[in-house]
Parts: C-alpha cells; structure tokens; sequence
C-alpha cells in the first residue's frame, strides 16, 4: 500500500483551457478507483477516461505500476468516434485468442509433452544447453565494440536511408515525424539496403589481377586469420594468370566490412534480430537475410520449421522467447530434449545474472521491468490464432561458396584416399523446400549445400519425408544420375525405400523418375550413385523417403547430402 499524490491536467480544446486537480490516491485501491476519482473532479467518466504519463507519454494501464509513475498525469477524453476504434481493437484481438476449449487441449498437449520429456531429456543439469548457448554472448558482445560499430557507420549511407525514411512517412501522410517514428522508419530503410547490399562471395577474384577464379582445396588458418574467427580458408587459383588467392571466411564483423562489406562469410546459423523498437515500444522482429520484419511466424509457418529453441541474446543477457515464434508449444515441447524446461530457465538466468552484475540498480530496474512485461506476453504468444491472411513466403538459398567451388571441377569424378566429390555438372544455386527440419545442425539447405559435414535431419522422418529442389529461376534440366551420401552417425536414420520425382509446372504436378527399395549403405559418409533411367525435363525434384533402415523406436530420418546431376535444356 503506497499513497500517492497526482496532479491531473485537463485540456478543454473547445474553450482553450488547461485545469489543473490534485488528488490523493491510495495504490491498493486499483486503476478502476483512480478513474472514478478522476471522474469526480472532471465529469470525465470512466470509460471515457484517457490518462497518460507526462514525463514519457505512456498510457495507464491495467499493468501499470501505479507506485512507479511520475505524479504529473494528463487527462484526454475519449470521443465516442474513438471509442469505437478501440473497441474494435479489442474485438479483433479478442477474435486472435483461442477458444476455451482449443486452449484446454492444448494446455492437455503440453502437459502430456512434458511428461513426456522426463523420459528424453539428458540428466546433466542443463551442461550441455550451457555449452551450446554461453559461447554466443561473445559473439553478441562484439557488437557493443565502438571500433566496430565505427566501421559499421562508414559502411552505411546514413544520410540517404535517412531521406528515404522521410519519404516514406510523407507517402503516408506524416509529414512531422516524432524522433521515435523517424527512428523506426530508418530501421526499416536500413534492414532493406542491407538485403541489397550483402551478398555472398563464392569465388574470389584474383589477387594479382582481378579476374575469375576457381578453388584448388582449402588452407589452414593463420593466426592472424583465427583471431578473427576464420576458421575455414578457402584457395582459388586464378583462370588467366594462375596466380594463387587464399580467401579467409571471417566472422568478426569488423573484418566482415573491412572489404566493401560484401565478404558475408559462412554463418552457421540462419540470423534474425529483435530491436527494441521506441515506436511500438517493444521488440520488433527483424530478419536481414530475407529483408522481413514483425513476423515472427515466418520459419514455423511460411518456411514449415519444426522449431525446437528460439534464445535472444543481447548485451545484458539471454532469454527464451521460442514462444514468439510458434502457434505449436506443445509440438515444439516434445523436441526439446536437450534438458528440462527448469534447467533451461536456471541457465538463461545464471548467464544474465553474470553480464548484469555490473549494471546500476537504475538500469536494472528498467530492464527488469521491460522482461516482466515480455514474460507476460509469451506466456499468452504460443496461444493466439495464427492470422491465415498473411502470406509467408517460402526459404531461399542463394549459390553458395561450396556450390561454385564443386561446379568448377572438370573431371566427372575428384577422388581422395576419404572423399568422393560431385562431378562437374552437378545442379546448384536452386531453393529448398522440406516436411521439416532440425535446428540449428540439420537444416534442410544443408542436403544440397555440398559440405561434406552437414546433414538434413527430420525430427519425425523415419516413416515418411519429403525435399523439395527448385531450379533457378524456373530453369529446366534432365536429370541423369544422383547420389545419397549417409550422414555421420546413427545408421538406423538412413534411408532405405524412396521416390524421386520431377515437375515442369513448379511442383502443381509430378512425375516419377525413379523408385529405390531396401537400400543399405555400408557405413558413414558412404556415398551411392544411383543411374535415373527415365529421363524427363523438369524445373524442380522431389525425393520422397518412405522409410529409414530402422523405425522401431527411431522417429528420426537423416541424409548427410544429395547431389542432382543432368544437363539443362
């Protein structure tokens, strides 16, 4: 119990005056007793009452802190017009939630999963969660460097994103933006020079003179290089001048601009960004590869994820916020395996609790209060409807370095004492649709992308998956031959009966190319040619895998890669 003093100003537009009423207010009373006090000294009534805080324009609300606010309150009467509006607001948001029964099966469903879990998960005490999420908040904490967030500025057209911002908030009719609307339609602005900027280098140009090039191996990293996380070095030899390149794939975003920024070196995981956006006064969804924001939705259900863990990392700690990302909790649930949905807290809050010590108790309270706020709103995420007119596009993959560097082989076959690499005219560059995927270590781009450690794996693939390939730009190709290679581990996942099939029209309909059964492979990254006999020209392929080598109690499928060779027609 806390009593209070405020000072309500009340502006009358009609007559041109301001009045000013003071009252005292005692906090355990609630937000509805304050409106009625209010109502009291301005005839404003209740539900008609706008009450915002003048020293930083919020709005009062029924999550308010009413202990915390600042005494000077501002009065706006709501007209019958807006009135309305909100109301329709409400009712739309209201129309977002599920039904009282969908949430009873679903709160049933998540319940069942973790039991469940008890059963999967691995007893270490969340060591090895630690291990796969502490070693990011370096990579996160880079960022905060001035040095580099110098060399970021230099690299951006500050003043020319800044134009366009204003000229997208004319075209809407804001032609007096606040700091914060300026500031979120620049964010926007950057997010879409990025896209168009970033590219990925697949073969580097010549040292010596600039030209094309094609690679000869891999290097081992210098010093110098791993200091900047280049732990891959690629070699290319120069077509014209036979002048040798050593290309480091760096991860430190300093090195990254450090050449035009358009060295965007190999990531091993798909990145997106949350902002904390001053406009909408909360985190924002940002996706810089795709060049998408505020849909969060866009992997589960434009890209068909099977999500497991979504962490945000920042300067001043980690949080789980897989629950913005699913409208299937109690699916994602039952893949969590890793530990506990108690040790993955424990964890989460012993690492912030490390990188917040040094902050004032000022600052703390703001972020706390800010992480209050968004506990509430995952905790309600995971239940909304998700909203079917929104269109989600699919997931691309641009050429890739290994792509380049295997089309580049002229021999049909490249032999070592460990690898068999793909022949020369192997198809690359195209996009990748799947039934699912495991993240981050078995993606499905990761079937096609050439590297002889990555692997597809589909959490529930054992009695029935599918990939998809499309061509490039509606390219066509006859297909000749194919190979599978197995992955790294767990023969039981490797496939044994399929289907491959091809499309002319883009996958509307297919038609069967080959047909494979009881198929062993012999061990681990074993690599199998198999020779298509129908030839038929289409622009995009579909494996459909019908069973694995062992389903009894093995729910998962895997393929280490899958090479597609033909010439286009």
């Amino acid at each position: 119990m806390v009593a209070r003093r405020f000072v309500v100003r009340q502006e009358d537009p009609a007559a041109g005056e301001t009045g000013e009423h003071e009252l005292e207010y005692d906090t355990e009373h609630g937000l509805e007793i304050l409106r009625f006090q209010i109502f009291s000294l301005t005839s404003v009534p209740p539900e008609l009452q706008k009450i915002v805080v003048e020293a930083d324009g919020s709005v009062v609300g029924e999550g308010t802190d009413l202990e915390a606010i600042s005494e000077g309150l501002r009065l706006v009467a709501i007209t019958e017009e807006e009135e309305e509006e909100d109301a329709a607001a409400a009712e739309a948001a209201k129309a977002q939630e599920k039904s009282d029964e969908e949430l009873a099966r679903m709160i049933q469903a998540e319940e069942e999963a973790l039991l469940l879990q008890q059963y999967s998960i691995r007893n270490d005490g969340g060591a090895e969660f630690r291990e796969r999420v502490e070693p990011y908040m370096h990579q996160v904490l880079m960022y905060e460097d001035p040095m580099r967030q110098e060399a970021a500025r230099k690299t951006v057209p500050i003043d020319e994103l800044q134009e366009k911002a204003l000229v997208s908030l004319a075209k809407e009719g804001n032609f007096s933006p606040s700091k914060d609307e300026e500031d979120h339609a620049f964010l926007l602005q950057l997010l879409f020079w990025f896209k168009q900027s970033f590219r990925w280098v697949n073969a580097a140009p010549c040292d010596s003179c600039g030209r094309e090039t094609f690679n000869v191996g891999m290097g081992t990293p210098l010093p110098s290089e791993i200091k900047f996380g280049a732990n891959r070095v690629e070699i290319y030899r120069c077509n014209y001048c036979s002048g040798t390149t050593r290309f480091p794939r760096y991860n430190d975003p300093y090195k990254k601009l450090g050449k035009g920024a358009v060295e965007n070196g190999p990531i091993a995981l798909h990145s997106i960004v949350e902002l904390l956006d001053m406009m909408l006064v909360w985190w924002m969804h940002l996706d810089p590869c795709e060049g998408v924001y505020d849909n969060p939705l866009l992997y589960e259900k434009g890209w068909n994820k099977k999500l497991d863990y979504v962490i945000a990392i920042s300067n001043d700690g980690v949080r789980d916020v897989t629950k913005r990302y699913t409208r299937k909790w109690h699916e994602v649930l039952s893949r969590r395996i890793i530990t506990s949905e108690d040790n993955v807290s424990a964890v989460l809050s012993s690492i912030t609790g490390k990188y917040r010590s040094g902050l004032s108790i000022d600052r703390l309270a703001v972020i706390e209060k800010r992480d209050k706020k968004e506990s509430e709103e995952l905790s309600k995420a995971a239940y909304l409807e998700v909203d079917t007119t929104i269109s989600l596009p699919g997931r691309q993959i641009a050429m890739d370095a290994v792509d380049e560097i295997l089309s580049n082989y002229k021999s049909d076959v490249f032999c070592t004492k460990v690898h068999q690499f793909p022949r020369g005219n192997r198809l690359c560059s195209g996009s990748v649709l799947a039934s699912g995927e495991q993240l981050p270590i078995g993606i499905a781009t990761a079937a096609f992308d050439g590297i002889h450690s990555s692997k597809w794996e589909e959490p529930d693939g054992s009695k029935g998956c599918w990939i998809i390939y499309k061509m490039l730009d509606d390219q066509t190709c006859e297909l000749d031959s194919y190979d599978l290679m197995s992955a790294n581990d767990v023969p039981e996942r490797d496939p044994m009966d399929w289907v491959l099939e091809g499309s002319i029209d883009g996958g509307s309909t297919w038609n069967t190319i080959d047909t494979r059964s009881s198929v062993i492979f012999e061990g681990r990254f074993y690599r199998k040619t198999f020779t298509v006999d129908k030839r038929y020209k289409a622009n995009a392929f579909r494996f459909r895998f019908l069973r694995v080598r062992e389903s009894n109690g093995n729910p998962r499928f895997q393929i280490g890669s899958i090479d597609l060779y033909g010439k286009n027609a």
